[in-house]
């Protein structure tokens, strides 16, 4: 079962700098090799143990701490829950990779704001860290609009081509278009479907039903209740997912048109 997380912050107006903590090298090498190919992400420092956190904290200042659970001397967990218990570092963004999903209660209990296990793919892990840093910031950082979030929720695909043709079309017409401010969250499964969250500006709604509606991927639109926990019934690799400052107003299901080969299977 493959997790989808794709979709970037559309308006960034400058990096989210990220500091790598785990004792093994070879992690901290590939995890800036992948981060690295984010053009909205900067590695600004990286180091073995804990204990040296909170120096680094003081020198780079970044807007995210991703480190490992477990490391000799003070573990990943037992710094995060120090860094929140200091009035110097409370606000700091921790995300914990683990290989297992045994200590995710303990790591969400410190103060953790996700816990992910080390299959995550370069995609999800991207995805991650930019929802820590957004849920975090203020409307004005958000570009001064007025917005509103609408939920897509895409059921499952029988082609996957034709699911990423069409996120990738949704997201390059939501750059084109300056009412729109991002996507903010993409999440889902081959098999039980996808939910994007979608940012706009309120007057804009309906330019954004009649773009899905022009879209050749799409065979229908119809606007659905909305319901909490839209996020529920997604396997669990996140060990949380990040609240959107703004709550979803609207929810729209998109149903993809079947391929010939879907419906000589059907």
């Amino acid at each position: 079962m493959q997790l989808i997380c794709l979709g970037k912050r559309l308006k960034v107006k400058e990096s989210i700098k990220v500091l790598l903590v785990d004792n093994h090298e070879i992690i901290r090498q590939g995890l800036r090799s992948m981060l690295e190919q984010e053009e909205d992400i900067e590695v600004v420092g990286d180091c073995a143990n804990a204990e040296e956190v909170f120096s680094l904290l003081r020198m780079l200042s970044p807007d995210v701490v991703l480190m490992g659970a477990h490391m000799p001397g003070m573990s990943g967990i037992e710094a995060t829950y120090r860094l929140k218990e200091s009035g110097e570092y409370r606000d700091v963004n921790v995300i914990i990779l683990a290989e297992c999903a045994d200590y995710r209660a303990e790591a969400l209990k410190a103060g953790a704001a996700v816990y992910l296990l080390k299959d995550i793919t370069s995609a999800e892990l991207a995805q991650a860290i930019r929802e820590v840093y957004w849920s975090k910031q203020s409307p004005e950082n958000h570009g001064g609009f007025v917005e509103e979030a609408v939920e897509l929720v895409v059921p499952p695909s029988a082609n996957a081509a034709k699911l990423l043709s069409f996120m990738c079309q949704l997201e390059e017409r939501l750059n084109d278009n300056h009412d729109y401010t991002s996507i903010m969250h993409t999440v889902g499964t081959w098999d039980w479907g996808t939910v994007i969250t979608v940012s706009v500006r309120p007057t804009a709604l309906s330019s954004l039903l009649d773009q899905l509606g022009n879209m050749p991927e799409v065979e229908k639109v119809e606007e659905e209740p909305l319901a909490r926990g839209a996020f529920s019934s997604f396997p669990k690799k996140f060990g949380a997912l990040p609240r959107l400052r703004i709550s979803p107003s609207k929810r729209f299901r998109v149903t993809l048109k079947e391929t010939d080969m879907a419906r000589q299977d059907s």
